[in-house]
């Protein structure tokens, strides 16, 4: 199964977390494809939220975790919006709505 790296970063001058890929792009014909955040620059734990349960399994990090995995099941093509929240290493918390594009 192939498997999207995807790092959520907070550079010092931002207002909020970012993703290093938004959109992040499933290919068509890939199949189920597993989505991988892992924290970056000045973020220390992240939690993803608001994915589709009838697409991504598991829908949710249920908390802030390090790193989270979910497996996209990129059957039909389409975009899809998740919200990223992260703590930066300072103790400071914020989200975001960043998007997914499935090729189907």
């Amino acid at each position: 199964m192939p498997q999207i790296d995807v790092t959520v970063s907070w550079p010092a001058e931002a207002a909020e977390p970012q993703v290093d890929i938004d959109p992040i792009p499933v290919p068509r014909g890939s199949g189920a494809t597993v989505i991988r955040w892992s924290c970056g620059e000045n973020v220390s734990r992240l939690q993803i939220s608001g994915l589709d349960p009838t697409v991504f399994s598991p829908g949710s990090s249920n908390g802030m975790l390090p790193s989270f995995s979910t497996t996209d099941a990129n059957r039909v093509p389409g975009t899809y919006t998740y919200t990223v929240a992260a703590t930066r290493s300072t103790g400071a918390s914020a989200d975001h709505d960043p998007r997914i594009e499935n090729g189907g």
